[in-house]
């Protein structure tokens, strides 16, 4: 039996990982790559997949997709128990935004590079963001305390990225920078709001009316959106960006310096880093972890950094 899974989500990309997977699966055999592999067949069954995978004795899962399965995966890992001895996690991007690869230096929608990649075995240790809890319309979504944790990968948002990500799930024509353009459009003309957040950085305390709270492993979310241009992601810290409560025109105004990179000296913007963090708000808002919408009315999380608990084929 081969020790290494495939899983496919063949939807991701707007159906681009359909289309390549015949090039994948030739190019990866041609690598002299043996595989199993199997195709997703809806949203939330990658995590199932990959706690099937652990059990089965897999040692490596490749995932073929976007963010989305990455994260879907991950979090099946996590939930089994798998530590960096005893898997390793490989991603070929076929999505929309590929942000997860951005990290590991790994060209978006290369599939000879990644392929070639798996084939060599180099690999390297990555931290992992765990949800300790999420609080949604007065129920606990997730929960360390009954064994419930979530994770993340890249990046996890509370505020107008989580809007934009459900706004994006409504838009079936576009992929890439285009469909986060219009999203965030879309956002500001429907459902864009500032609430007050209290949020808890290793016991230092940020109180203010916020248009978005990023708490990063990675540096790039949305397909080219750098919110925390300086994350590291093997440092064991987040990066954090906190936009304070700006209008329409303000959140204009910073869109081009985020896709730069250069907004970190802006004064509206706030970057921290902890390994720690609450945050409570005084309005439920949608929370979003590696483009993925996790809670529609999100009032209180707590995070933590795991450092380098997961192996990664890099």
């Amino acid at each position: 039996m081969t020790d290494t899974l495939a899983i496919f989500n063949p939807v991701a990309g707007r159906g681009v990982a359909a289309r390549l997977q015949p090039t994948i699966v030739e190019t990866l055999r041609r690598y002299d790559v043996d595989f199993d592999a199997v195709d997703t067949t809806g949203r939330g069954e990658g995590p199932r997949l990959a706690r099937e995978a652990v059990e089965t004795g897999y040692r490596t899962i490749i995932a073929v997709g976007g963010d989305g399965i990455v994260h879907e995966i991950v979090n099946g890992l996590m939930e089994a128990g798998a530590g960096p001895d005893d898997v390793t996690l490989s991603v070929i991007p076929a999505g929309s935004g590929n942000d997860f690869v951005k990290m590991i230096d790994l060209p978006a929608q290369d599939v000879a590079a990644a392929c070639h990649r798996i084939s060599q075995g180099h690999t390297r240790l990555v931290d992992v963001g765990r949800i300790s809890k999420l609080v949604s319309d007065g129920r606990a979504m997730f929960s360390i305390e009954d064994g419930r944790p979530g994770h993340f990968v890249n990046m996890l948002g509370i505020g107008f990225t989580a809007l934009a990500a459900h706004e994006s799930q409504r838009i079936d024509w576009l992929t890439g920078i285009p469909l986060y353009l219009v999203s965030v459009i879309r956002t500001l003309a429907l459902t864009y709001h500032t609430p007050h957040m209290d949020i808890d950085l290793d016991g230092n305390l940020v109180s203010q009316r916020n248009t978005e709270v990023a708490v990063a492993n990675g540096r790039c979310q949305g397909g080219g959106f750098w919110l925390t241009p300086d994350a590291e992601v093997d440092d064991g810290w987040f990066d954090i960006a906190i936009a304070r409560g700006l209008s329409r025109a303000g959140i204009l105004r910073l869109i081009p310096e985020v896709m730069q990179g250069t907004h970190t000296d802006m004064e509206s913007i706030t970057m921290a880093r902890a390994r720690y963090v609450t945050i409570d708000t005084t309005h439920p808002l949608p929370v979003q972890a590696d483009g993925e919408i996790l809670a529609p009315r999100a009032t209180r999380m707590e995070l933590e950094i795991m450092p380098q608990a997961l192996r990664v084929t890099a």
